[in-house]
């Protein structure tokens, strides 16, 4: 008999019965009308179970008192037995179902017992509004929740407004994902200069963001919701928000001279205030009403001064706080709160909550007085969600308000592959010691950050349990491969000494690629000042990427054969190609600095060789990148590969790099 398979998550209780039941199919008997919610998700879910012929076995729903979503799970002799108190309890039975005929192999469903409900009562993705998720379709969209939903998640965010500084070929990072009729001027298209595999040279495309273009948020609402997902809209502002007080500058901040700024909102000005609004109850009464939306996502983080947002001067500091005659006397904080309590007002008229990310209202120490200010009006109390990404991760207060923590399961889909695992675990441990009641990560959807995505699950579920990321990679490699667990954990942990430590990917790793030397403009010549970099003596940074390289080139060989995994393809493969287009990466640049010391010489072909390797790399990226992904990730490897031949020629020329590395006397 085969060992018996691995869930993820982990169930709280589980007892393993004797040999396998037979199934042909499951046959639902009547289901409580106190369960029937999503009765249809719930039959197609059993129809996954089986072989498809016979015998035929009976499920059995009952109800019962559990925790919220709780569910118990019984496959005797006599069939399948399922008891749940709720209509979400009865989901998760049946994605349990189909994990254990998944995992079973051909021996059957495992005979079990099981007694399960999560840790967190609120637990999803918030996918943000970026390139990638700008090329998604109706049908990358469903897969994203499918995906989600077999994991045992229940919530959803989407960005439908998001404004951040400028970046490839200075142009404006601005994203609309949903039309407003009465301002037809708000667009965002889109242009990307990109490689194209299939004719082997650059590309520009130019388009509308798929989801304002094909309206689908109304659509992706319902597919989520028969699921038992709830979809949260997510609207940026008023940090870092370029594309609103620009086309609608009524709304927008003033300057000392009383002129708009095009950033930032103004929120003392009668017209100003009416104008904003204006915009928010259009989405509101296009959007999110007919789609049944009861929270909207506002936004409220990263509200502070920054450059590279005016594309005349990007090394300007620009500022989002309004200077006219009312806004002048408020503290940034208080203009905040002005703009809160204001878009709540509307969005309460309507029966629609609010979520928040916490940085700006505890960084100005405003946190309590909006509170006070929401509470004074009668608005209903704000979710309050705490985010970090990196150490050391905030304490959240979850006294005066429902609050959510968030980690990430993925930051830059088109950088390479990074484990987040770590910073998954310390944000639910925090959260879930001072009372957090949500787990909600920030993501840009990518089969890439399965393990990410499972990790965050896994937690959120049975974080008691879990043994924290590393008790969840064992579990991962023996879903993974369970043929050869221990190999596959081996490979595991010995990649994550790379890919786990976010100093080493996010200030070094990441770097090889152009994404953050598209931000600082007449500050950094790329790939010339990273190169420059690798050839200093100390630190040794040339050994960092050749270490970082051989290391996941090693985990690499040591990775055994994986199976698939029901809507992610074969995660095992998927994150060893990933593995290898970062050490690919990495090569390339090591080998771009020894030609830069090699003095040209008659017939060099230095660079035409390390181009056609340049190539030859992006050709494997885009056949293991999803088709919405394909154009920015490609343009991260072009950004690097179309520079070879020029970089090559100034680096020999002002022979920043002709020295030889002798930073040990063991090192010769």
């Amino acid at each position: 008999m085969a060992p018996h398979p691995v869930l993820i998550p982990q169930p709280r209780r589980l007892e393993w019965g004797d040999s396998p039941l037979q199934v042909g199919r499951l046959v639902l008997a009547d289901v409580p009308d106190a369960l029937a919610a999503f009765r249809t998700h719930l039959e197609r879910l059993l129809e996954q179970v089986g072989t498809g012929g016979e015998p035929e076995v009976p499920v059995t729903l009952h109800r019962t008192t559990t925790e919220p979503e709780g569910y118990e799970l019984d496959v005797d002799a006599d069939g399948v037995h399922v008891r749940a108190g709720d209509p979400h309890g009865a989901l998760h039975a049946a994605r349990t179902l189909v994990d254990l005929w998944d995992g079973g192999g051909t021996d059957g469903l495992p005979r079990v017992r099981i007694a399960d409900h999560p840790t967190y009562r609120r637990r999803g993705l918030f996918a943000e509004s970026f390139a990638g998720t700008d090329l998604m379709d109706a049908a990358d969209w469903r897969a994203f929740i499918d995906r989600a939903g077999q994991l045992k998640l229940n919530t959803v965010g989407i960005s439908v407004y998001g404004c951040w500084d400028i970046r490839h070929d200075d142009t404006r990072s601005e994203y609309l994902f949903v039309p407003l009729d009465d301002f037809p001027r708000l667009r965002t298209p889109q242009r990307v200069v990109t490689w194209n595999p299939a004719t082997g040279g650059e590309v520009a495309l130019d388009y509308l963001p798929t989801f304002f273009a094909d309206d689908l948020l109304a659509e992706v609402v319902r597919y989520a919701a028969g699921q038992g997902i709830d979809v949260i809209p997510h609207l940026g502002g008023p940090g870092h928000s370029t594309l609103l007080p620009r086309l609608v500058p009524e709304l927008s901040a003033l300057d000392d001279d009383g002129e708009p700024t095009g950033y930032g909102y103004c929120v003392s000005r009668p017209a100003a205030r009416s104008a904003l609004l204006a915009v928010i109850e259009n989405l509101v009464r296009q959007h999110l009403e007919p789609a049944g939306v009861r929270l909207l996502h506002v936004a409220g983080d990263e509200y502070y001064p920054i450059r590279n947002v005016d594309p005349a001067d990007r090394l300007r500091t620009v500022s989002p706080y309004c200077r006219c005659a009312g806004c002048r006397e408020l503290t940034p904080g208080e203009q905040l709160v002005e703009y809160l309590v204001a878009v709540g007002t509307l969005l309460a008229e309507h029966g629609i909550g609010m979520v928040h990310w916490h940085d700006t209202l505890v960084r100005e120490r405003v946190l309590d007085a909006y509170l006070d200010r929401a509470a004074a009006a009668g608005l209903p109390t704000p979710v309050i969600a705490w985010w970090k990404y990196n150490d050391p991760v905030p304490v959240p207060d979850a006294g005066r308000a429902p609050t959510w923590v968030t980690p990430t399961t993925g930051l830059f889909a088109t950088l390479f592959a990074q484990d987040f695992g770590p910073n998954i675990e310390t944000v639910l441990r925090r959260g879930h010691s001072a009372g957090a009641v949500g787990a909600f990560a920030y993501t840009m959807p990518n089969p890439a950050d399965h393990a990410n995505v499972a990790c965050l699950a896994d937690l959120a579920w049975n974080l008691e349990e879990s043994g924290g990321s590393t008790g969840f990679r064992a579990r991962w490699a023996r879903w993974l491969c369970p043929d050869d667990a221990a190999a596959a954990t081996h490979a595991l942990s010995l990649a994550s000494t790379v890919t786990a430590s976010y100093p080493l990917m996010m200030y070094v790793l990441h770097h090889v690629l152009p994404y953050f030397s598209t931000s600082a403009a007449g500050v950094t010549t790329y790939p010339d000042d990273i190169v420059a970099a690798t050839a200093i003596t100390q630190p040794p940074l040339a050994d960092v990427y050749r270490q970082a390289r051989e290391t996941l080139l090693d985990a690499v060989e040591l990775m055994p054969a994986g199976r698939p995994v029901r809507f992610w393809g074969d995660p095992a493969e998927s994150w060893a190609r990933q593995a290898v287009r970062t050490a690919d990466s990495l090569a390339l640049l090591l080998d771009l600095l020894s030609a830069a010391r090699s003095p040209a010489t008659t017939g060099d072909d230095a660079a035409a060789e390390l181009t056609r390797r340049g190539v030859e790399l992006m050709r494997a990226t885009a056949r293991i990148t999803p088709a919405y992904l394909r154009p920015a990730t490609l343009r991260e490897h072009w950004g690097f590969v179309r520079e070879i031949g020029t970089a090559l020629e100034r680096l020999r020329a002002s022979r920043a790099v002709s020295a030889e590395e002798n930073w040990h006397a063991w090192i010769i």
